[in-house]
């Protein structure tokens, strides 16, 4: 049974939308029932880490595609079956027919186990061999898979592999064949846990499709999640107005946030700010606010990072407060919808 036949429900649903973009998924998601909303939002945050392995995914698309159009199933072909369909065909000569084409399989693709797997999996492998044989291995696999798994590594030793994968000699048939043969039984012995993709990246896609749906959507979601998972909601509440979105901001909405900041908490988050956050605060103030601004950060002098990042954390919960009252929300464009 592959990955995908194990993962049934809002899993699989919670995985297709994450692959499609934000505006796409607000929309089917807009035709959902709103406690179904719920769920496939959850399922979204606690993604199962077998649906972020290399071509789960895309094999998902494909079951969908099959089933809305209903053609006949299409079973992949392992080797077991394949001798079967042989035997049946050609009878005593199927065994030497499977073994040209496990011969030819192996000379063009030697490495076909690893080309399978995640860029994760195989520098998690490769890092237990010799830089000479990594090289080997990178040097058999897509350049974009290769650049991937180098990436894992560290920087002194994928220069190494780097430079011996340029002055690699062609290697022997037989050499090849010797490695591929036991990373591979290593595989079937032993196989790596699947790596989940990056947590804050999966934040920021549902942060992104909440972006672009309906408000009371985003707002039930918010809160569905808060009352089982409050620091899950936190961070994705974090990824979905962070503190370079200010800069982006209409005057309007500028106005009514302004207004809910002390002047003192303003100077310090100022610090080290950007210059579009920093015009775009600084310009929809008062002149006499923004003297005492601009005078109160340069009285209090340099400040711990921390300290700078409790204000603008403190300014950033103001503003998602006025978010989830409905006062202002953050459009597609940037700008600012404030009632």
């Amino acid at each position: 049974m592959s990955e995908l036949g194990a993962i049934q429900g809002y899993q699989r649903v919670a995985a297709f939308l994450l692959s499609l973009e934000p505006n796409l998924a607000s929309a089917i998601l807009k035709g959902m029932p709103g406690e179904v909303v719920t769920k496939v939002a959850q399922a979204m945050i606690d993604l199962d880490p077998r649906l972020t392995k290399q071509g789960v995914v895309e094999e998902l698309v494909r079951e969908l595609a099959r089933n809305l159009n209903r053609p006949k199933a299409v079973q992949p072909c392992d080797a077991d079956h394949l001798k079967k369909l042989l035997g049946e065909a050609f009878g005593k000569q199927a065994d030497e027919l499977l073994r040209q084409i496990q011969e030819k399989r192996l000379a063009s693709r030697p490495f076909l186990e690893l080309e399978r797997r995640t860029p994760v999996e195989v520098a998690r492998l490769l890092k237990e061999e010799s830089p000479a044989v990594a090289a080997l291995v990178l040097a058999h696999l897509e350049p974009t898979q290769t650049a991937l798994v180098l990436q894992l590594f560290e920087q002194d030793i994928a220069l190494d592999i780097v430079r011996r994968m340029v002055l690699l000699e062609p290697p022997n048939v037989q050499l090849v064949r010797t490695v591929a043969g036991d990373l591979a039984q290593r595989l079937a012995a032993a196989p790596l846990p699947a790596a989940g993709a990056d947590p804050t990246r999966r934040l920021q896609s549902v942060a992104q499709i909440l972006n672009n749906s309906a408000p009371e959507m985003e707002k039930k979601v918010i809160e569905a999640l808060a009352q089982s998972h409050e620091k899950v909601a936190n961070e994705l509440r974090e990824h979905m107005f962070t503190w370079e979105d200010i800069a982006r901001l209409n005057r309007r909405a500028m106005t009514k946030i302004l207004g809910t900041v002390d002047t003192k908490t303003l100077s310090v988050a100022l610090k080290g700010c950007t210059q579009a956050v920093e015009q775009n605060i600084l310009v929809n103030l008062s002149t006499r606010v923004r003297d005492m601004v601009v005078e109160e950060r340069e009285l209090s002098g340099a400040m711990p990072l921390a300290d700078v990042k409790v204000a603008r954390d403190e300014v950033l919960k103001n503003i998602r407060a006025l978010i989830e009252s409905g006062e202002f929300r953050p459009s597609r464009g940037g700008d600012a919808l404030v009632s």
